[in-house]
């Protein structure tokens, strides 16, 4: 009987396990802070950039150099990681929450957990990428739990504009899947730290300039106790832990697998919201979580089975 072996590939299951996790988490409390009135979605989107930036450089003189936190980038490679920050930052972050600020939380999840397909389209017609019957089958599976959790969910959380918003937080995802399909070579190229770092400080050059204004108009000074903590939370789990986990996870597996981890978040939305009372959990829920989960061990199986592992 063989033992257990924790390697590469189990701790990159591991790392955007729990990214997906944290951004689950983060639509229903980026909803609350947006529902608080203290900012508007466009001063959230730059708070979080900005801060995460901020931790990024921070840290990359507290943290040991064998993490990868001084390495040095090729000039030849900056352009392309600047395009890298504008995807996967500026657009998928900023769209994200602004599109959040229109619909909410469950729906912002939900066009979250559809990165999978849009990768694996892409990475079809650009990466070559075979579209087997058991991989399909996992994304639909997948796809079919989300669809049944958003019916069967009943939050309160208001909805300013949901289509529009929707169709923003859609794009934020297309962006994600170019990111991952386009990019893979530059991402196991340097260190997850090393890459985070200079795509954050990147967009916090280029778009956080445009939030300042309604970043100024926020009363810091009368943010009560959870919004600071919900702020705190934000910025730390699903940015700078969530995203330092994605380039992690996709040097050992391949861009469709890391994407479908997606389907996770409205699960976890959906936790959040029973438990701060903007829903309830039936069997419903539990059926959808089940597809879910399968779709994913679908997409996994077909994947590690159609191509030797990158370990």
């Amino acid at each position: 009987m063989g033992t257990f072996k924790f390697g590469k590939r189990e701790e990159a299951h591991l790392a955007i396990f729990l990214a997906n996790v944290g951004w689950g988490v983060m639509a229903p409390v980026s909803k609350m802070v947006l529902l608080s009135g203290a900012m508007s979605s466009l001063a959230l989107s730059g708070i979080r950039i900005a801060g995460g930036a901020l931790l990024f450089v921070v840290f990359s003189w507290i943290l040991p150099s064998s993490l990868g936190t001084r390495q040095h980038v090729e000039m030849r490679d900056m352009l392309r990681l600047f395009v890298c920050s504008v995807l996967m930052i500026s657009c998928n972050q900023g769209m994200y929450i602004i599109g959040m600020g229109l619909t909410n939380p469950i729906d912002a999840s939900v066009m979250g957990s559809l990165t999978p397909m849009l990768t694996m389209l892409l990475a079809a017609i650009f990466l070559k990428f075979p579209m087997t019957l058991v991989k399909v089958t996992g994304v639909l599976l997948g796809l079919g739990g989300v669809i049944l959790l958003v019916k069967d969910s009943s939050g309160s959380e208001i909805a300013v504009n949901p289509l529009a918003g929707d169709l923003l937080c859609l794009g934020a995802q297309f962006c994600a899947a170019v990111y991952y399909v386009g990019f893979d070579d530059i991402i196991r190229k340097y260190s997850p730290y090393t890459l985070m770092k200079w795509m954050f400080v990147m967009s916090a050059c280029t778009y956080v300039p445009f939030c300042v204004p309604d970043m100024l108009r926020v009363d810091y000074g009368a943010l009560p106790s959870e919004i600071w903590w919900q702020l705190a939370f934000i910025i730390t789990i699903p940015t700078f832990w969530g995203y330092m986990m994605i380039p992690l996870a996709q040097r050992s597996l391949k861009p469709t697998v890391v994407s479908a981890y997606s389907y996770l978040q409205p699960v976890f939305a959906s936790i959040v919201a029973v438990a701060f009372a903007v829903g309830d959990f039936g069997w419903g829920k539990v059926l959808a979580a089940a597809l879910i989960f399968v779709g994913i061990a679908l997409v996994n199986r077909s994947s590690t089975s159609a191509a030797p592992a990158r370990d």
